[in-house]
């Protein structure tokens, strides 16, 4: 799911925006917040996305590799304009739910190294239909953290009645198709772009 999928919408009473719709937030669902310990020994913390998130948000994606940012945005972007940054983390919890996982550098910085997302109804979808979409930072590749970050994306979304879980994968991304399989999605190639795979998870 490239970034601007869904038209982006300003966090209003949170970023202080002047004018536009008046953003309304779910509680912040603390269950979701977890320590996971992933298979080379290292942990992260895996927690919903806030919106004072968006400078976290921005330094993850200028940190990827250029191969990791197409993976994820479909498109040579190389950092988020504002209005994105908003999208990506004024979320409801509800019909747009993000994860991110963080850690600390050497020097106590707190270091998103992963995030997953799915938002319902987008692209004329059904409602209960969501796409979703996962990066994770290069260093942090092939240790489990992706499996674990889709599986809890999977887990909350059946928990809120959706049916499917859908999202575009390119085709030469053998590393999340082969995730996306491992936790029992169907995929098949895009009709409308042969350069892209649509991954669908089943949730009923």
């Amino acid at each position: 799911m490239p970034a601007d999928a869904i038209a982006p919408t300003p966090c209003v009473a949170l970023a202080g925006h002047a004018a536009g719709p008046t953003f309304r937030i779910h509680r912040y669902p603390v269950a979701l917040i977890d320590r996971v310990q992933l298979d080379d020994g290292r942990s992260v913390l895996v927690r919903p996305v806030l919106p004072q998130d968006s400078g976290l948000q921005q330094r993850f994606v200028r940190a990827l590799s250029a191969d990791s940012r197409y993976r994820r945005f479909h498109a040579p972007v190389n950092e988020l304009s504002e209005d994105t940054l908003d999208w990506l983390t004024c979320i409801d919890y509800s019909s747009h739910l993000a994860l991110l996982a963080e850690t600390f550098d050497e020097i106590g910085n707190e270091l998103q190294v992963a995030e997953a997302r799915y938002v319902q109804g987008g692209n004329d979808l059904p409602f209960d239909v969501a796409e979703f979409a996962l990066a994770v930072a290069d260093d942090w590749q092939g240790a489990g953290l992706g499996t674990r970050l889709v599986g809890a994306l999977l887990a909350r979304a059946r928990g809120a009645g959706l049916r499917k879980l859908r999202g575009s994968v390119l085709a030469d991304n053998r590393a999340m198709l082969k995730l996306a399989q491992r936790l029992g999605a169907r995929v098949r190639g895009d009709f409308n772009n042969a350069h892209l795979m649509v991954v669908e998870f089943s949730l009923q």
